[in-house]
Parts: structure tokens; sequence; C-alpha cells
């Protein structure tokens, strides 16, 4: 399960929209493992959902973490 977090959040590190059926197809699982995954990072405010269109993003502080961590 945690490498499935960590290939979301990469997928999800270049701060864009990404729809959830982008995700699921780029990270290589279906909709029943991605559906927990996207609840944890949303109740833990790693990311941003906008449910209206479906679609999530980093927010800033997790992005910025992320980033502090790829090059240090």
């Amino acid at each position: 399960m945690t490498s499935k977090i960590a290939g979301i959040l990469e997928i999800l590190s270049d701060g864009r929209w990404h729809a959830l059926g982008e995700i699921r197809r780029m990270a290589k699982i279906d909709e029943s493992q991605l559906q927990p995954i996207m609840d944890f990072l949303k109740e833990y405010t790693f990311i941003m959902w906008d449910e209206a269109g479906n679609r999530v993003r980093l927010n800033k502080l997790a992005q910025e973490f992320l980033t502090q961590t790829s090059t240090a």
C-alpha cells in the first residue's frame, strides 16, 4: 500500500489538477484501491479535492515538502 501512495504522490507532485481516472491509469490501480488512498490523503490534508470536477491536486504545503525531500 505504501508504494501505491508514493506513486500517487509522485503523480501529483507537479502541483496540477489530475482527474481520478488519470491517476488510476497512471498508478495502475483500480477504483477499490484508489478511493481509500484518496480518502486518506484528503483526511490528512495532503490534497485538495474538487469534487464537482472529480479531480485532485497536492496542497501547497505537501507539494513544498515533497519538493524539498526529493532535492535533499
